[in-house]
């Protein structure tokens, strides 16, 4: 085998590995989904427009991510005509999941409330990540220790459907 066989064989067996692995590393295809029908709660405040937009992000399936002991939600990523959604808007953990909430720094000052008066006034949760901050250093955890329904917003952007769902089964 000469030289440039090698060569040619070794970088198509790179780009192969590559393109393998990308593959797997999450977002988009191979993830598991549940029906948002599974979860009529989560469906209606993430489509519902009489308690600020819908999440345009929002496609009628919830990521489950049921198998895994930390997950990471992002604030202030591309929707809602602008960086004003959460990516995953909605998932499924088990009881004892930690959700980390990590903002990217676009999108202007966000901010993480589960405020059950303010939103349908059905969720199981009640948790605030405290006044809306900018930057992509900003984090907020939160261990989802129940089974129940959690639904969030960002107050500054709620009016524009930046909403989030999380069942914890």
């Amino acid at each position: 085998m000469s030289n440039t066989t090698r060569r040619t064989l070794l970088r198509m067996v790179g780009v192969a590995t590559t393109v393998g692995l990308a593959g797997c590393t999450g977002g988009g295809g191979g993830e598991r989904t549940v029906a948002g029908s599974d979860y009529p709660l989560i469906d209606e405040w993430l489509t519902e427009t009489n308690v600020g937009g819908a999440a345009d992000n929002y496609d009628g399936e919830l990521l489950d991510w049921t198998d895994r002991e930390t997950v990471t939600v992002h604030v202030g990523t591309e929707g809602n005509r602008g960086d004003f959604a959460y990516d995953p808007p909605a998932i499924v953990v088990s009881a004892g999941t930690e959700v980390t909430f990590s903002w990217t720094g676009e999108g202007d000052a966000h901010n993480v409330d589960a405020e059950p008066d303010e939103q349908l006034g059905k969720s199981d949760y009640e948790f605030s990540s405290g006044e809306p901050k900018a930057g992509s250093s900003v984090t907020y955890r939160k261990t989802m220790d129940e089974a129940g329904v959690a639904l969030y917003h960002c107050e500054p952007h709620l009016s524009l459907g930046m909403k989030g769902g999380i069942a914890v089964s």
